[in-house]
């Protein structure tokens, strides 16, 4: 027995001795870690043992790094960020765009915005007296002009403007131009750098490309991208028959924020102006779409010399001429031009004598080669002028004159009732709504009894946005009274107080269906607004 607890007791020591030496060891280490430099301590850690590339072995990637690096320092510091505090638009319906929107104070009526699309201006809640939003623009002199889109100074009581160095200047509103939802604002600086202008038709498809703004706050932000396309007017982006459309396509990353930013090319000049995505989300999937400096530049320079644009008006609708369309008109296939579309009765154009199917192809003598050249060159005179049009009728030249005219005030409303379905008013909400039909049931996997208003689009940065809705969403109930179609809907969001928030029901369809309760928190109704 003696010997068997010995034995016990020999074994406990030998334990003893080793958790001791663990003990020493452990120690020893948190000693070393705490007085040893990082150098130290990385050093005797297990690392990688075979070196990084060195640059003479990736001049190309090397060098593009650099010469990205000189393109950013030269542009970055011409950028800025415009802080904006606005009353809410009146031309905001609960649906329209401010942007998307075209803003996010609701786009205005004439800015590109249907159910995919959406332009970035101001970006957070609104209240219903006042709005705060942020969007981005280009110092193109050094005595403080600066170009951005109109949707982001809207209605604008006070706009801020912060520097790349970190100054925040009071701007003033130069002027604003809805068109082509491009704007003039100015602080009161020198010695600013700026940004050249840059040729957009000089671009082709596959040209490197690069997007500078402020997406969701982030100031001075670059990203870069390819032209993926030129010329586009995107189905349903375009709610306005005299707005140029031709905008730029990239796939450089663009967000809210970036509305107003510059999109340069290589050698850093501006060849647009960022403006709207192509989303069903609110955040970029891929597509933007940016204003080409062949419209933004004229346009700005008038702003800054007139402080807004008064455009020529011919009373036509027109397109670009094709292919396609070439061979029932009697021209050559690879004919350029202006295809007559609609001649309105009694406007400078059916006087001068203008058809349905005639072909433009020169103002004053210069060649016009699309839709858009023509509205540009019509644009640039002054209502009142005479202009001679070179037009091609039955496979002869002719050549007409026209008294250009002033385009009536509710043309942008015609313009826009015409292209779009009918929409609701009353509060806003920031969305659009439809009735179902029994496309957009398939489409959304909506069963045959769920009835409601179905969301078609909503407004980056609006109420509904916050609120994490989106397209393809259909609206049940409002504060628990069960909607059955867009008038219903209407109707209630008529009845509620602006200030107050609004709870709906939201059916979701596909291949999970369900419904939850969102609580949005509205702004005001605009009258005889064209949203929700």
């Amino acid at each position: 027995m003696a010997n068997s607890r010995f034995s016990g007791l020999y074994l406990s020591g030998r334990t003893l001795a080793l958790l001791l030496i663990v003990v020493g060891v452990v120690g020893a280490m948190a000693f070393y870690r705490a007085h040893a430099t990082p150098e130290e301590v990385w050093a005797g850690l297990t690392h990688a043992t075979q070196p990084a590339l060195q640059a003479s072995q990736v001049p190309t990637l090397s060098a593009l790094n650099q010469e990205q690096e000189t393109l950013a320092k030269r542009v970055a510091p011409a950028v800025v960020a415009v802080n904006v505090t606005a009353r809410p638009s009146q031309n905001d319906g609960p649906g329209d765009s401010g942007d998307s929107g075209s803003g996010q104070q609701g786009l205005p009526p004439d800015n590109p915005l249907s159910q995919f699309f959406g332009q970035f201006g101001r970006q957070f809640p609104r209240s219903p007296e006042f709005e705060q939003g942020l969007g981005s623009g280009i110092i193109i002199s050094p005595d403080g002009y600066i170009v951005t889109n109109n949707h982001v100074v809207q209605d604008a009581t006070s706009v801020q403007v912060t520097l790349g160095d970190g100054r925040q200047l009071a701007a003033k509103v130069v002027g604003t131009d809805e068109l082509t939802d491009l704007a003039v604002i100015k602080v009161n600086a020198t010695g600013l750098s700026n940004l050249p202008w840059g040729d957009s038709k000089a671009l082709q498809q596959g040209d490197l490309v690069f997007a500078f703004g402020n997406p969701f706050g982030l100031n001075f932000t670059m990203t870069h991208g390819l032209v993926s396309g030129k010329g586009r007017t995107p189905a349903g982006s375009r709610t306005n028959l005299r707005a140029p459309g031709d905008y730029i396509q990239t796939d450089a990353a663009i967000n809210p924020g970036n509305s107003g930013g510059p999109l340069v090319n290589v050698r850093g000049e501006v060849v647009g102006v960022n403006s709207f995505i192509y989303t069903s989300t609110g955040t970029f999937s891929g597509e933007a779409f940016a204003i080409p400096s062949e419209i933004a530049e004229p346009i700005a320079a008038t702003l800054i010399a007139k402080g807004k644009v008064v455009r020529g008006y011919l009373g036509i609708n027109i397109q670009d001429i094709t292919p396609e369309t070439a061979k029932f008109f009697d021209v050559p296939p690879n004919s350029k031009g202006a295809l007559v579309s609609t001649v309105t009765s009694g406007t400078p154009g059916a006087k001068a004598g203008l058809e349905v199917g005639d072909i433009i192809d020169s103002l004053n003598g210069k060649p016009i080669t699309s839709g858009t050249d023509l509205q540009l060159a019509t644009g640039s005179v002054e209502p009142g002028k005479q202009v001679q049009l070179g037009i091609i009728r039955g496979g002869q030249h002719k050549t007409l004159t026209a008294t250009l005219g002033i385009a009536p005030e509710e043309q942008n409303q015609t313009a826009r009732n015409s292209n779009a379905a009918p929409q609701s008013t009353g509060v806003r909400l920031g969305v659009r709504l439809s009735d179902l039909t029994p496309q957009l049931r398939d489409r959304y996997q909506i069963p045959d009894d769920i009835q409601g208003a179905l969301i078609t689009s909503v407004v980056p940065g609006g109420p509904a946005f916050d609120s994490q809705l989106s397209s393809g969403m259909l609206i049940t109930s409002i504060n628990r009274v069960p909607v059955h179609n867009t008038a219903e809907a209407t109707a209630e969001l008529r009845k509620l107080p602006p200030d107050k928030d609004v709870l709906l029901r939201i059916y979701f369809g596909g291949p999970q269906p369900g419904a939850s309760f969102f609580v949005v928190h509205p702004a005001p109704a605009s009258p005889g607004g064209g949203g929700r």
